[in-house]
């Protein structure tokens, strides 16, 4: 005799079959989901941040990596630094090797070894996103380096600041490049680089006819001491900045926003604390008691700066020309129109015919090259034509009068 269930009942007992058929089916896929994610390589979820100083350690760590390859010319550990999985991270690390190959074809064309090249980082801001670290950050690098030809090698050293906004991501417990966007100062030259010149053309006896301690002594128009002693004091994130490498607070900072070098130079010749030239009509910067000033198309313009400086006097042209017709020789002057530079005394960039860039002579190595300080990729006494060996740079050499 058979049972017969209630309609009611019979949609109630199929319903739940359902309902726990679907649980078990979620169930299943859960586990498989989980099993697949302990299998994965690469974590998907949420790493555990890390102190400013946990992540200042990492970076310096790859940084420091990259650096050890300008001197080795190894680049063999480059790869493992970085995320090439996907394209930003293969541009990041090609972008690194072309300029370990620059470096390497502009020192060995100039006699020159480099020893040790140190990186240390300031972390401005961090933001974990998964198993991504964004990150805002400072770089000061300390570049050493020797004349192989020199009998008793003295060591020189420089230092250059570069701001990045890099993109750190964790795979397998290891944190790589995932991207990194900087302001570069070989950007210019990776494309080529500057013809070859023996830097013995620029003897020793360029240095001792640079510096002279009468002129340096005097409380000239135009007063050059100062005006390097600014330069090495707001040179910025570079590597022997005197002031926390920080800029002069009372100026606004143009990084990002077309760029603070020609701001800077104006700084440096014009400022009290540096050169002391006076101001005009043309050239000059307001100080409101509340908050930043402002300065002319004259003090913040590459273009409108250079013509400035010619027309007024306060600038004169010693000579303009690729980087084999400035260093050339002359009768009476084996250095070429370098041998003319005195401290303080200002390089102006061209690039395919436009006002690109502006920095400071602020020393000469020991073979007597000249050294500069500028801003945007901030430099401290970098030689004056590195990073800047594309076949469409000339170069200016103006001496400042006073």
């Amino acid at each position: 005799m058979s049972m017969a269930f209630p309609s009611k009942l019979k949609d109630e007992i199929l319903f739940g079959s359902i309902i726990l058929l679907i649980c078990i089916l979620c169930s299943f896929k859960s586990y498989k989901a989980a099993e697949k994610s302990a299998l994965c390589s690469e974590p998907k979820g949420e790493v555990e941040p890390k102190s400013e100083d946990e992540i200042k350690d990492e970076v310096e760590k790859i940084y420091n990596l990259r650096s050890k390859a300008f001197v080795t010319h190894d680049a063999s550990e480059l790869p493992k630094l970085f995320d090439t999985s996907q394209r930003y991270g293969k541009w990041a690390l090609e972008h690194e090797l072309k300029r370990i190959r620059y470096l390497d074809k502009w020192s060995s064309e100039r006699d020159i070894e480099f020893r040790n090249v140190e990186s240390t980082v300031r972390i401005k801001n961090s933001k974990m996103e998964g198993n991504k670290l964004k990150l805002y950050l400072e770089e000061s690098y300390k570049f050493e380096y020797m004349y192989t030809d020199d009998e008793e090698p003295v060591l020189n050293a420089f230092g250059v600041g570069i701001r990045h906004w890099v993109t750190l991501i964790n795979k397998e417990d290891n944190w790589v490049v995932y991207n990194d966007w900087y302001t570069d100062c070989f950007e210019d030259a990776l494309s080529s680089t500057a013809s070859a010149v023996s830097n013995g053309e620029i003897d020793s006896y360029t240095f001792i006819q640079y510096i002279n301690e009468f002129t340096l002594k005097m409380k000239p128009y135009y007063d050059r001491q100062k005006a390097v002693e600014y330069a090495d004091k707001y040179c910025g994130a570079a590597w022997g900045n005197g002031n926390n490498y920080k800029y002069n607070s009372k100026y606004a900072d143009y990084t990002g926003i077309g760029g603070d070098c020609t701001n800077f130079i104006s700084q440096v010749i014009g400022d009290k604390e540096g050169g002391g030239l006076p101001f005009d009509g043309a050239w000059y910067h307001t100080y409101p008691k509340h908050g930043r000033g402002s300065g002319t198309k004259a003090w913040l313009n590459a273009g409108a700066f250079k013509n400035y400086l010619i027309y007024s006097g306060k600038g004169s042209l010693i000579r303009r020309g690729t980087f084999q017709e400035i260093v050339k020789s002359s009768e009476g002057n084996m250095s070429g129109a370098l041998g003319s530079l005195q401290l303080g005394d200002l390089i102006c960039y061209e690039k395919n015919g436009d006002i690109d860039h502006f920095a400071v002579v602020t020393g000469r190595d020991s073979h007597g090259y000249p050294l500069v300080n500028s801003h945007t990729t901030d430099r401290y006494h970098v030689p004056w034509d590195l990073g800047w060996g594309d076949k469409g740079i000339k170069f200016l050499l103006i001496h400042i009068n006073g």
